[in-house]
C-alpha cells in the first residue's frame, strides 16, 4: 500500500488464511469493517479508506479469489465460492460481527454474503453495484470477459478507464488513474476473466431475494457511473426492508478511490447510525 508503511499501519499486512486468502488488518480497536474490491483489482485499492477508518475501526482488506496474492479456485468459481472465501477469512480471525463495504463485483459478493450470513452483518454498503442490467449491456460485459479468457489478454483498458473515471483529468487524478491501470495490467488473467464473466452473469441473482436482507443497507453510487446508475440502486433500495440509496454528484464507477473525501464521510455516518 505504498507509503502506508511510513505510518506503521501495515503491522498486520501480508497475512494468509489456511486456504491462501491474502489479507491485511489495520487499526487496533473499534468495530470490524471489511472492504471487498472489484474485478481486476486487489485489496490495495482501499488505501484511502484504510487511512480514514483505521483510527476508529479495525479495517480488513483482502484479495478475492484469483486476484492479488490470493489463490485461484480450482474451477470457475460461483458467487457462493466468493462468499465462502470471505466466511473462511471471517472465521479464521474469529469475528462475530462486522460491517461490510463492497465495490462493483465486491458489492455483489457483499449482498450475497449478507443474505447467507445475516446474523454477522451490522451494516452493509454496496458501492456502485450493478443490478438487472439490460440484455444488451450484459452481452457487452460478457463479450469482454470471454475475450480475456479466450485470448489471454486484457484488452480495452483505455475504455475501462474511461468508464471508471469519467471527467477526471487533473494531474492528481491522472496519477491515481495510472495506478489502477497498472493493477489491471498486472491482474492474473484467469482470476480476472472468471470474475468478470461471473460479474456479467450475476446482476439479476438478487431479483427476488432483497426482501430477505435483514441488516441496514446503503446503496451508494455516482451520478456519472455508466455501469451502476442511480436507478439500479433505487430499485434495490425499494426492495430492501432497511434499504437507503444515495447518488454522489459528478462521480463515476471508481468514486471511492478517486473521491474518498466525498465517499468516506457518507460511509462513516451510516456506520455510526447503525453500530
Amino acid at each position: 500500500m505504498g507509503d502506508l508503511k511510513i505510518n506503521q499501519l501495515d503491522q498486520s499486512t501480508g497475512l494468509y488464511t489456511k486456504k491462501n486468502t491474502h489479507y491485511s488488518i489495520f487499526g487496533s480497536e473499534g468495530p470490524f469493517l471489511i472492504f471487498i474490491h472489484g474485478v481486476g483489482l486487489c485489496g490495495d485499492i482501499w488505501e484511502p479508506q484504510v487511512r480514514y477508518f483505521s483510527t476508529n475501526y479495525r479495517v480488513i482488506t483482502y484479495d478475492f479469489l484469483g486476484h492479488g496474492f490470493s489463490a485461484s479456485h480450482s474451477k470457475s468459481p460461483s458467487i457462493d465460492d466468493y462468499v465462502e472465501q470471505l466466511n473462511e477469512l471471517v472465521n479464521s480471525i474469529d469475528i462475530s460481527s462486522f460491517s461490510l463495504v463492497g465495490h462493483s463485483m465486491g458489492a455483489i459478493i457483499s449482498v450475497a454474503y449478507s443474505l447467507k450470513y445475516s446474523n454477522k452483518i451490522n451494516a452493509l454498503i454496496p458501492l456502485n453495484i450493478v443490478y438487472n442490467r439490460s440484455s444488451k449491456a450484459k452481452e457487452e460485459v460478457l463479450g469482454r470477459a470471454n475475450l480475456i479468457l479466450n485470448s489471454g489478454e486484457i484488452g480495452n483498458i483505455d475504455q475501462t478507464i474511461s468508464r471508471w473515471f469519467a471527467n477526471k483529468t487533473d494531474s492528481a487524478h491522472i496519477k491515481k488513474i495510472n495506478r489502477v491501470r497498472e493493477l489491471l495490467l498486472d491482474a492474473p488473467l484467469k482470476g480476472y476473466g472468471n470474475a468478470y464473466k461471473l460479474f456479467a452473469e450475476s446482476d439479476s441473482i438478487f431479483k427476488n431475494m432483497l426482501h430477505n436482507l435483514e441488516c441496514p443497507v446503503l446503496y451508494l453510487t455516482g451520478s456519472d457511473d455508466p455501469n451502476s446508475n442511480s436507478k439500479m440502486s433505487q430499485e434495490m433500495a425499494s426492495k430492501t426492508p432497511k434499504g437507503l440509496t444515495k447518488s454522489i454528484d459528478n462521480e463515476a464507477h471508481m468514486m471511492a478511490y478517486i473521491a474518498p473525501e466525498k465517499v468516506n464521510p457518507i460511509i462513516e455516518d451510516f456506520l455510526k447510525e447503525n453500530e
